[in-house]
């Protein structure tokens, strides 16, 4: 669909008024004999994050990576996924670094239910697997919310849980990443005191420089100084949480802690 003639301010305008009705729904899924499910099942400390799924002839295709929180977990998980290779017709380790593995999997597109799910009203944008359970965000209108999810019920041994249903932010022009997005919502004055209480040491443990130190160092009173500093943290830490949030859907599970 093109939209010929429309000034800038109407193309967004247009873009939200199209988004308005899209939902971003995100679920704790488990359903039988998958292979993601199962080698993550005794393993709480890895989790895998699906990059693509595609099928291939009657093959289901995946790109995983896998993300460990010591190289212990990661070797050990590696190690046992050699159980469950009747549930894959092929898994192949393509690399490793750090803590991290990509993993590349060839599975039977009839034991899987891909095709089944990718067929209702819903557009998978992030899929996670951790600790025996996959954690789904996709992309569905609102009208159609209940009928998906109605006909995700109907799909044979699949359990899930409504984990939240928000809006879809607009599809505007924004920041290129999360640090021009952090940037650009502090003020020069407080990147100025947030730089130079980092470079004095205020942020280490022990200090090795205290708030009176910042505060003389620019000229401005204590309060003010703390005033610059709590507001700074405030911003950056609910941006990175929420970064997190988006990324690693599955630790709002709280249910696991």
């Amino acid at each position: 669909m093109y939209f010929i003639g429309l000034r800038k301010k109407d193309k967004i305008s247009l873009n939200i008024l199209c988004v308005m009705e899209l939902k971003k729904v995100e679920i704790k899924l488990w359903h039988p004999n998958c292979w993601s499910i199962e080698t993550t099942k005794n393993h709480p400390n890895v989790s895998l994050v699906t990059d693509n799924v595609f099928k291939v002839g009657n093959e289901i295709r995946a790109n995983l990576r896998l993300i460990a929180e010591s190289y212990e977990a990661l070797k050990k998980y590696i190690e046992d996924t050699v159980k469950f290779k009747s549930l894959a017709i092929d898994v192949l380790i393509v690399g490793k670094s750090n803590l991290e593995a990509f993993i590349h999997g060839r599975f039977n597109a009839a034991l899987t239910f891909y095709e089944k799910i990718f067929s209702l009203e819903m557009m998978p944008s992030k899929i996670i697997i951790h600790n025996g359970n996959e954690y789904w965000s996709f992309f569905v209108y609102d009208n159609k919310i209940k009928e998906t999810l109605d006909n995700l019920s109907k799909i044979e041994g699949v359990r899930y849980e409504i984990l939240g249903i928000e809006n879809v932010k607009e599809f505007e022009e924004k920041a290129g990443d999360i640090i021009d997005e952090i940037s650009m919502s502090l003020s020069t004055k407080q990147k100025k005191v947030l730089i130079g209480a980092y470079k004095s040491g205020y942020f280490e443990y022990p200090r090795r420089a205290n708030l009176k130190d910042i505060a003389k160092k620019f000229g401005i009173a204590k309060s003010t100084c703390l005033h610059h500093i709590r507001l700074s943290e405030q911003k950056i830490l609910k941006r990175i949480i929420e970064e997190i949030k988006e990324r690693e859907p599955h630790l709002s599970d709280f249910s696991e802690i």
